[in-house]
């Protein structure tokens, strides 16, 4: 069973390796807001309230940059909402 449950996580552990390859590694608000079909100014309030500025997201020239990790779970986020 233990040995069930490592293949099985190794496994999960890869897929989401190759599902993160696909995504570069920042996005822009914009191509966030792209993907996902929110607003600009719904996505920058959800940010900068939930998600530390120079860690998990920077700004870049006027520009919201946000790292592969915080786009998956904004995608989630607004995944739930509809």
């Amino acid at each position: 069973m233990i040995n069930e449950n490592k293949e099985l996580l190794l496994k999960i552990l890869r897929e989401l390796e190759e599902l993160k390859i696909l995504l570069p590694h920042e996005l822009s608000l914009s191509e966030i807001s792209n993907l996902t079909g929110v607003s600009n100014n719904t996505l920058r309030k959800y940010i900068t309230s939930n998600f530390e500025p120079e860690v998990e997201y920077k700004k870049k020239g006027g520009k919201i940059i946000v790292n592969q990790d915080i786009v998956l779970r904004i995608r989630r986020h607004y995944a739930k909402k509809r």
